[in-house]
């Protein structure tokens, strides 16, 4: 059973680090259906987990890393405009932000003056202190055309909404807590691949 500690923890959904645990082997299936094992075999990649908003960095099939995230209100889609998070397989194209302060807002995926501290009155939906860009590796569902998550700017990046973390409350990116988007950028190399799943979708 959990300590009342670690439940609360979890009930808050914030990061769980859980370094050396295997994935749940319903995890493990769930996985096997996008091919997991022939795009990462041991390496490492990114799963984002759409029905339980949750971010996971998974090594050598072990969790390395894990935090709660939030992604879009509107569900998943692939199609401009439609302020919804994009399905399938991914890489991280690049990233920017290292060294910023917490809370840096970017615009345009650029670093701009400004700095957001909690209590600040904004009602705008800002990207804060780091931002890894994410390209699709799929024609036709997340590449190319209308679908193309690189051109829909979807990121992995910090928020000013961190209440919301927990819930699909984005535009379409995945957010993550500020503290949490450092951990992640800093675990997750420019050239990893990310798989974001749902359960619930036949797309």
């Amino acid at each position: 059973m959990l300590s009342i500690a670690l439940l609360s923890v979890a009930l808050l959904g914030h990061s769980v680090a859980r370094a050396g645990e295997s994935l749940a082997e319903e995890h493990r299936r769930h996985l096997a259906e996008f091919g997991w094992s022939e795009r990462v075999g041991a390496g490492t990649a990114v799963w984002v987990s759409i029905d339980e908003q949750r971010f996971r960095i998974v090594e050598n099939g072990m969790v390395a890393w894990e935090a709660a995230c939030a992604t879009a209100r509107n569900g998943s889609g692939s199609e401009m405009d439609s302020l919804k998070t994009p399905l399938g397989w991914h890489v991280v194209a690049r990233k920017t932000g290292n060294g910023e302060p917490w809370g840096r807002v970017f615009r345009g995926g650029k670093a701009t003056a400004l700095i957001w501290k909690p209590g600040d009155d904004t009602r705008e939906d800002l990207v804060l202190t780091r931002v890894l860009f994410l390209d699709g590796l799929e024609p036709g569902k997340n590449k190319g055309g209308k679908v193309d998550s690189m051109a829909r700017c979807i990121y992995i990046h910090g928020t000013n909404a961190e209440d919301r973390i927990g819930t699909p409350s984005s535009h379409g990116c995945i957010r993550l807590r500020n503290d949490d988007v450092i951990e992640a950028y800093d675990r997750i190399a420019e050239g990893t691949p990310v798989l974001i799943t749902e359960k619930k979708t036949k797309e």
